[in-house]
């Protein structure tokens, strides 16, 4: 369900947003409509609601940092090709590594380093182009996004086991939306002057599938493996990067791209034994 929801969101968001000119506005939209899909969702999951003070405070710290990184994500999903975006996305990993070995007081082992070597070697690879190494502002909102977003999971340690797993996928999204529609000084004019320059079938659809997105990822970890899990989730760059070649017809780069994905999913299995 999240391989297939991640390509379909992926796809479709490039094609909805073309005319973009409020990146906040399309992050608040984006949030608040994956917010209401996942609300429909709250039956499948299993009811409860747990709170206390240390809970609020820990879910106020992430949903800041959601915030953020959300907003930069929107923009460099708009910048990048979705297979080179859901590349970099695996840098996660890699700071989610550093993070336990320097706070987390983890035991350091030769595995997870290699994977995370190799996870980075991948990333170097991909901004390799026409015999020089290119970084434009789009990868480094992408690789800033992911260094906050592992900070997130670091403090949001088993977060969602508190809450019906749609409800808190809700608040997840809605309430950055929130946040970013009081910090960038929106109105409700600027938000629907946005939409309409939209693709709004693919808009919506595209929201639908971040909220089976986000609720299938967390839902597999809770589940399964966290090795198989992390390996399976890592297809996502080649799935992305088959979809550019036969929709798109898109072959730029896509020897490069295929060995990049290969590396990525090696790295993330060593990182998970």
């Amino acid at each position: 369900m999240y391989l297939i929801s991640a390509v379909v969101f992926a796809y479709n968001f490039k094609i909805a947003n073309k005319n973009m000119k409020n990146p906040g506005a399309l992050t608040v939209l984006l949030e608040v409509f994956t917010g209401i899909f996942s609300l429909l969702m709250i039956p499948i999951f299993e009811i409860k609601f747990k709170i206390n003070t240390s809970i609020i405070l820990t879910l106020f710290i992430v949903i800041c940092i959601y915030a953020v990184t959300d907003r930069l994500n929107t923009e460099a999903r708009y910048g990048l090709e979705t297979s080179t975006f859901s590349m970099v996305k695996r840098l996660s990993t890699v700071f989610m590594i550093i993070f336990g070995f320097l706070f987390l007081k983890e035991p350091i082992i030769l595995n997870k380093i290699l994977g995370a070597l190799i996870i980075i070697i991948g990333n170097i690879i991909l901004t390799y182009n026409k015999g020089k190494f290119e970084v434009n502002k789009y990868l480094l909102m992408a690789i800033v996004s992911q260094f906050l977003f592992a900070i997130a999971m670091v403090i949001n340690v088993d977060l969602s086991d508190h809450f019906n797993l749609a409800f808190y996928t809700w608040m997840t999204v809605t309430l950055p939306a929130l946040l970013i529609t009081i910090f960038s000084k929106l109105k409700l004019k600027d938000l629907k002057d946005e939409f309409k320059l939209y693709n709004k079938p693919r808009f919506l659809v595209a929201a639908c599938a971040w909220a089976l997105m986000l609720n299938s990822s967390i839902r597999a970890y809770q589940l399964g493996s966290i090795t198989i899990v992390a390996a399976l989730l890592s297809l996502t760059p080649i799935l992305n990067s088959l979809v550019e070649l036969i929709f798109n017809k898109d072959t730029n780069k896509i020897i490069q791209k295929i060995i990049v994905s290969i590396l990525l999913i090696i790295g993330v299995i060593l990182v998970n034994l």
